[in-house]
């Protein structure tokens, strides 16, 4: 079972492989905000400081805008992303 550990919240929480980020953080107190569910408002970007072979592959829309957002390397949206291994992220300022 995959465990997804979040810095900012000093948290280590369990998912079943293929879980949604945006449902894990509906389901636990965490520090991860979320605007939408669709991508288009970048209330949720985390920093991936491990595992980023475990998130789901970044689609073309959640590329385009990070880059529209000037995001940095290893910066994702959590509401795009699914958990398929290990993983430890922290919230972007």
């Amino acid at each position: 079972m995959p465990k997804v550990h979040i810095e900012t919240d000093d948290l280590t929480i369990d998912v079943d492989k293929g879980f949604p980020l945006i449902d894990m953080c509906e389901d636990h107190d965490t520090s991860i905000l979320f605007g939408c569910r669709d991508g288009a408002c970048g209330a949720c970007m985390i920093r991936v400081k491990g595992g980023d072979e475990n998130l789901s592959k970044m689609s073309e829309d959640e590329e385009d805008f990070l880059e529209t957002m000037a995001a940095e390397p290893g910066e994702r949206l959590a509401c795009q992303c699914k958990v398929y291994g290990d993983i430890t992220i922290e919230v972007s300022e």
